[in-house]
């Protein structure tokens, strides 16, 4: 079965950027009204603010100016599917945050990157590379109290390879910057022509290389949209047309 890694989107969800509840439904049609005039069926508006949620980051999204998301579907469609390797980094040694000290924060080392990668047996830089950490909860992304980051090294090693394209995380941000405007991870990334997934649910995943499907919701303009990505196993894609 494939591996749905997006958490549930319910009304009970917290916003995790102060910004309220990201998810509200109001019906528009109610199929049990009794008033005839009323369609029989049932509809409702959904509202959703895409940063609480498992979403892609565009790099309009910190660059003015810079590819929203219709245009990275429409001239770099290969950023949404394809090969994605999953790797698994020990329990972060997580520090209190110099300009932030109530909230611990972990940069992933590139020697943990290539650590994990040879485990898997994968050779250089992967076109798309999507890290958790063992122990994580399914939603870390919403955990307060700790931030889980690329170092700029680890970055800078993915964007090396002209084939990498795509990154993708189990907390809610690439980028941990209290007390700064400064996005380095993000900057590194959309700088090379890479997207970033982020609040990914990873922990039932087995390390190895899947193939992704995570077309974000095309809205015209945006920097940022929902998403629902899916991962298949080889054996998931093998069509078998024997006896037809």
């Amino acid at each position: 079965m494939p591996y749905l890694i997006a958490p549930p989107i319910s009304k009970e969800l917290p916003g995790l950027w102060a910004e309220g509840s990201p998810y509200q439904a109001d019906v528009i049609y109610d199929i049990c009204s009794t008033d005839p005039k009323m369609p029989p069926v049932h509809y409702e508006q959904h509202v959703i603010k895409p940063h609480s949620v498992c979403h892609f980051d565009a790099p309009g999204h910190i660059i003015p100016n810079g590819k929203t998301i219709d245009v990275l579907i429409k001239e770099n469609p290969e950023i949404f599917h394809g090969p994605v390797v999953v790797i698994r980094i020990p329990k972060p040694d997580f520090q209190p945050h110099a300009n932030l000290p109530q909230v611990s924060h972990h940069e992933i080392p590139l020697s943990s990157l290539l650590t994990a990668l040879n485990r898997i047996g994968m050779q250089g830089v992967p076109d798309k590379l999507f890290i958790c950490f063992e122990g994580a909860s399914s939603d870390f992304y919403r955990d307060p109290m700790h931030a889980l980051t690329l170092s700029l090294e680890s970055a800078q090693w993915l964007t090396a390879s002209p084939k990498f394209n795509l990154f993708g995380t189990i907390w809610k941000s690439t980028d941990f910057q209290p007390g700064s405007r400064g996005r380095p991870i993000h900057t590194e990334f959309f700088s090379h022509d890479a997207g970033i997934l982020e609040c990914l649910n990873l922990t039932a995943v087995p390390e190895g290389e899947y193939y992704l499907s995570a077309f974000p919701i095309p809205l015209v303009g945006a920097t940022e949209s929902p998403v629902l990505p899916v991962l298949y196993s080889r054996s998931e894609l093998t069509w078998n047309t024997s006896g037809r």
